[in-house]
């Protein structure tokens, strides 16, 4: 996985299928996301809830993060998906949300070869909730080598998004390695503010 830009767009997921089809964009495959709360039975400050996530481009793990003020002081994990078994079994301090799940299903493009691009709807239950469209710069995990491009990438396909940077080209500095968890924080704020759309 390469570095990553993860933003909801106001377009619908067929108006931005079509501009990057008429881009050169290929259609690759499909991908899905899902994004699950695990709150305590009764709510507390000391025990923080945890959301559960998955990435059919990483079949194979579990994400889990303990949301915090930022993504440097949330509590994080990168398990197998085994962790969902043990999960059902902490029932008696951790229960699903089911009602908050949140789960974007769509399609992935490649563009040039270095690019994907992956639009998707995001559903909670029945209800649409938006489009989100992930941006994939495939050939570096750095993130300082890839932010000025990705920036003029999304400047010049999509004419806007670009000022809202996602938080890791705001705070890394030096060359630091991007991980699959940092794409999972930003489905991670996205969802968030998903579920509370009306």
């Amino acid at each position: 996985m390469g570095v990553t830009w993860v933003f909801e767009a106001e377009q619908t997921a067929k108006s931005v299928e079509r501009l990057l089809e008429s881009i050169g964009g290929d259609l690759h495959g499909t991908f899905i996301v899902d994004v699950t709360p695990f709150n305590p039975p009764t709510p507390s400050s000391d025990y923080p809830s945890n959301v559960v996530m998955h990435h059919s481009k990483c079949p194979q793990s579990t994400f889990s993060i303990c949301p915090k003020d930022t993504f440097k002081k949330s509590p994080k994990a990168v398990c197998d998906r085994g962790f969902d078994l043990i999960l059902s079994k902490l029932s008696s301090g951790l229960i699903a949300d089911n009602a908050g799940k949140i789960e974007i299903i769509g399609n992935e493009y490649s563009l040039y070869k270095d690019w994907m691009i992956r639009v998707g709807t995001a559903t909670q239950g029945t209800t649409v909730k938006g489009v989100v469209v992930e941006i994939e710069y495939d050939p570096s995990i750095i993130v300082i080598q890839c932010k000025d491009m990705m920036i003029e990438f999304v400047k010049s396909v999509f004419n806007k998004y670009h000022e809202t940077l996602p938080e890791i080209f705001k705070i890394t500095e030096k060359p630091e390695s991007y991980t699959a968890l940092d794409t999972m924080w930003q489905y991670l704020g996205i969802a968030t503010k998903l579920r509370k759309k009306t």
